[in-house]
């Protein structure tokens, strides 16, 4: 198994990789039951599916209440990716949701990106921000965050992507957005295959041509998607505990990762929102070897691959994957 502290994880949300004792910390500022550690341990224990799940992920999102919050919040998210594993992590950030709680969108994405780069210093840890649209909000509700990018334009920020509801758009009505994004020099993720089968995958390929796909369990249902993934070189960003958390996947035993594997699909390791599903990045590939089948040599392939999905200049992949002996 690769060593902890030397991964790259390019599959994270930002309030769902605070640590717990944030959580606290801005819950007791905004008067919310989540001060009391026992009461959020609660909520995310009762997290049954992905409609549980979006509801604890908004509700952390409405603990802050100002721009400033969000430098603290930052140092102390890349701190606990560093705990958990992590050497570089790519992480989505939603300005739309800073809307959305009534503060200002430029302010708050500068905020993170200073708490990012002083954890570089603090924590070593290089974190990248991804601008994340959510799907169900619109084409329009995406304009924007490019929109944002333009007036800020800051050097943390390497790409562009989009989770939310896959049923709720077309993968084609985001077509120029994309188009735009890479017109802008971002690199393009997209979420697809989680929560809906090898067509959403099928989709997002033909219509927005991402360099790599979040999730994408559910191509594994489809082998001719499988080929195309593996001859296109796609790479999948996989969570399993986040799969399962969600009902994505029904049980350890029906997780398509070792099929991707054997079909010659690129996959790596994610953690998604490690503080909502109890999990870190090293502790997927633990998860991995004890309960999905992978081998010591294929985790290591997925470590390699970790780095090949990475928005990071050539330099720092290539540190990285000397540093797992790639």
């Amino acid at each position: 198994m690769p060593q902890s502290q030397l991964l790259a994880d390019c599959h994270l949300h930002f309030e769902g990789s605070l640590p717990a004792s944030e959580i606290h910390r801005l819950a007791g500022r905004a008067g919310h039951a989540f001060a009391d550690a026992s009461a959020f341990e609660s909520a995310r224990g009762a997290m049954r599916g992905s409609n549980d799940f979006l509801e604890l992920y908004a509700e952390v999102c409405r603990l802050f209440r100002a721009p400033e919050d969000y430098v603290p919040a930052a140092i102390a998210a890349a701190s606990a990716l560093a705990d958990g594993g992590l050497r570089y992590a790519e992480v989505y950030v939603s300005p739309e949701i800073f809307v959305r709680i009534g503060l200002d969108p430029k302010a708050c994405l500068e905020a993170i990106h200073a708490g990012f780069q002083e954890s570089l210093e603090t924590h070593g840890i290089l974190c990248r921000i991804l601008l994340d649209a959510v799907r169900h909000w619109g084409p329009e509700s995406a304009d924007r965050v490019l929109d944002l990018h333009e007036r800020t334009r800051l050097p943390s920020v390497v790409g562009f992507g989009m989770g939310g509801d896959e049923k709720s758009f077309p993968a084609i009505a985001f077509a120029g957005v994309y188009l735009r994004a890479r017109a802008l020099g971002l690199r393009t993720s997209v979420h697809a295959g989680e929560w809906a089968g090898p067509d959403a995958v099928r989709d997002v390929l033909d219509s927005l041509r991402p360099d790599r796909i979040d999730h994408g369990v559910g191509a594994a249902s489809d082998p001719a998607l499988m080929q195309r993934l593996a001859e296109e070189d796609t790479i999948l960003c996989v969570a399993p505990t986040s799969n399962l958390r969600t009902g994505a996947v029904a049980d350890a035993s029906r997780h398509p990762l070792k099929r991707l594997l054997d079909a010659g699909v690129r996959v790596t390791l994610s953690a998604d929102d490690p503080v909502l599903f109890g999990t870190t990045t090293a502790a997927e590939y633990r998860f991995a070897a004890e309960s999905l089948g992978i081998s010591a040599r294929e985790l290591t392939q997925i470590a390699g691959n970790g780095w090949h999905a990475a928005f990071c200049t050539p330099a720092e992949r290539e540190k990285g994957l000397r540093a797992i002996g790639h």
